[in-house]
């Protein structure tokens, strides 16, 4: 009885020990989603802040970041752009009033900036 007590408490320990496979790629597949969706939020606010020549600008710097491997790195970017447009959301829910549009539109400028730079590097 012991011994089967004893066995029963180690196979348990171990149980709780070892990570789960399934635990793991649920994980993977929420970092994935977060590049993913980042970039949707990214596309909503500049629609809803930004002039339609800043919006144009940002969709198509978007799109070009998504085919360089940007957003997400080692998967087709096709997919990727799929998904991306399957995230959107709702503007109201991301840029509740005008007023919060100065603050995401530099936020937005400077990710412009930083990708156009990234851009540039892949073309070289």
């Amino acid at each position: 009885m012991k011994t089967t007590f004893a066995i029963a408490a180690v196979m348990m320990a171990a149980s709780i020990g070892m990570p789960s496979t399934a635990g793991a790629q649920q994980a993977a597949d929420a970092a994935l989603m977060a590049g993913e969706q980042q970039e949707a939020d990214f596309r909503v606010i500049a629609a809803r802040c930004g002039t339609p020549a800043f919006e144009k600008a940002f969709y198509k710097q978007s799109r070009a970041a998504v085919a360089a491997g940007l957003v997400v790195k080692n998967r087709d970017p096709v997919q990727v752009e799929k998904t991306v447009t399957s995230l959107r959301r709702s503007p109201v829910v991301l840029v509740a009033t005008q007023a919060d549009c100065a603050a995401e539109l530099k936020r937005l400028a400077e990710v412009q900036k930083r990708r156009g730079e990234l851009l540039k590097g892949k073309k070289k």
